[in-house]
């Protein structure tokens, strides 16, 4: 996938909504894999998608809004509300694998380790 079509992915995944991301990220590779889902980097939450048939990552960015709870603090003082978090969708970045990923039931060190038998050192 050259520059300016991943360019073009990324403002097309950011115009939609967050649960529509999902969905069509998983249509565009079905060898899609979840890196991490919501890493903390300073203000932002990044979950991050790996897609190896198409040979780019996508970092979905999201910002978190806290506002008054309704419910009571427990073992806090009295009338002290919790806060309650929203998280709100900013948008996609896309980027080349630098990479590359191991795709689900494919070769490789993770697959090769799927199938191994651990051994405690007895016999029998």
């Amino acid at each position: 996938m050259d520059e300016v079509a991943r360019e073009q992915l990324a403002r097309r995944l950011s115009a939609m909504k967050l649960s529509d991301v999902r969905k069509e990220i998983r249509a565009l590779d079905r060898d899609a894999v979840l890196k991490f889902y919501r890493n903390s980097i300073w203000d932002e939450y990044h979950t991050l998608w790996l897609l190896p048939n198409a040979g780019v990552s996508i970092t979905l960015v999201e910002k978190v809004r806290f506002k008054d709870g309704k419910k009571e603090v427990g073992g806090g003082p009295r009338g002290m509300k919790a806060k309650e978090t929203e998280f709100v969708y900013v948008g996609a970045r896309v980027e080349p694998l630098t990479r590359p990923a191991h795709k689900r039931g494919g070769s490789g060190p993770v697959a090769a380790m799927s199938g191994a038998r651990q051994h405690d050192g007895r016999t029998g």
